[in-house]
């Protein structure tokens, strides 16, 4: 197949869709992660000042992704609720992605190599392909298991079940190719959080950084939860 120029973007979105994300950090920038052919993009959430703060984003209320369900890349059905006391790290991508997902799924990596063993154990990360045409079983566990070992690599040609999911998540995604054959992708940028209820109880924007990464996941596993009740 030949190379081609991708589009890894955070499409600009509008409506209730987007605008029900509640920002909780006291100064939190939320960009647009434009970008194209390699140019990056994005900005990184800010640093929290206060206790008991997140910087990703929660939504009121939670939505609830239980009934979820997409195969594994060799064809066993994962639903979207994590592990009895512990946290699922959702992630739409592809594996073709010049900046925005290989960035994202390294500040997965840094991120819970940072955490106490026994801590890094109840997290659980899964990263479904928008892409499937070119993002094959091989290729994308091949890429997801890079960065995490023990990562989740989601993958179906079912374009019904898969915009399914993706809507749940409050996610979008498109791929067109154009008449020279060239392939583009854009792609929403956020990492969810879901827990063992099947709740998304965060969202991390791209280009949140790998410590505030880390320090959400402390407090969600320390049983701290964001406010949703605005």
């Amino acid at each position: 197949m030949l190379d081609t120029c991708h589009r890894s973007v955070h499409p600009t979105r509008s409506g209730p869709t987007r605008s029900r994300w509640i920002p909780l950090t006291v100064a939190l920038v939320v960009a647009v992660a434009g970008t194209a052919c390699g140019q990056r993009g994005g900005a990184v959430a800010s640093s929290t000042t206060a206790a008991h703060q997140f910087s990703g984003f929660a939504q009121s209320p939670p939505r609830q992704v239980a009934a979820v369900t997409l195969p594994s890349a060799d064809g066993t059905p994962v639903s979207m609720v994590a592990k009895p006391g512990g946290l699922l790290l959702v992630y739409f991508g592809y594996t073709f992605c010049p900046d925005v997902c290989p960035t994202t799924m390294a500040f997965v990596k840094k991120s819970l190599a940072s955490l106490p063993a026994a801590d890094r154990r109840r997290v659980q990360v899964a990263m479904a392909t928008v892409d499937p045409g070119r993002d094959t079983a091989a290729k994308l566990t091949d890429y997801v298991t890079t960065f995490v070992p023990d990562g989740i690599a989601l993958r179906t040609e079912d374009q019904t079940q898969l915009r399914a999911a993706t809507n749940a998540f409050g996610a979008d995604y498109m791929v067109t190719t154009g008449a020279d054959g060239k392939v583009e992708v854009s792609h929403t940028g956020e990492l969810y959080v879901v827990d063992d209820h099947g709740s998304v109880i965060l969202a991390w924007p791209f280009g949140t950084s790998m410590k505030a990464i880390r320090s959400d996941l402390a407090q969600l596993l320390a049983g701290e939860r964001p406010p949703t009740d605005r």
